[in-house]
């Protein structure tokens, strides 16, 4: 009796250590690579804030590093510079040069178009990767 209770132990044990094993079928999640330059291509909100013209461009360096341009309206674009993390679980944040902070967003990269989510989903952000920013961005700055 003692023996097929040491055996039933055994067999339950090496059953529960197979269950944390990564099934080699189901696909593994990859962190996003943000490098490169963005262009934001739609701005998805749950809240109305009019119909105001908003581009922006921003480039994410591999040194943790970004600059930011952005049009609000007619004008010129304004410059920003800050640092940004980018978690194993693809959560993008950072900070201004100023000290103010954003994020964390979640964020998916498919297609070169990248998607940031804010908290509870309010916003979703998409960009598209480009080559450089263009000419008339960095000759409209203030």
């Amino acid at each position: 009796m003692m023996k097929k209770i040491f055996i039933l132990a055994a067999t339950l044990l090496s059953l529960a250590s197979c269950g944390g094993k990564d099934n080699p079928n189901e696909p593994k999640p990859v962190k996003a690579d943000v490098t490169g330059i963005w262009e934001l291509t739609s701005v998805t909100t749950k809240v109305s804030v009019g119909s105001v013209n908003v581009n922006v461009y921003v480039e994410f360096l591999s040194n943790g590093s970004f600059t930011l341009y952005q049009k609000i309206g007619e004008g010129r674009y304004t410059q920003f510079t800050g640092s940004y993390t980018l978690t194993s679980d693809n959560k993008l944040s950072g900070s201004y040069a100023d000290k103010s902070v954003w994020g964390p967003y979640d964020a998916v990269i498919s297609d070169n178009t990248l998607s940031l989510t804010s908290p509870g989903g309010k916003e979703v952000d998409t960009y598209k990767k480009v080559s450089s920013i263009p000419a008339s961005v960095l000759d409209n700055l203030y």
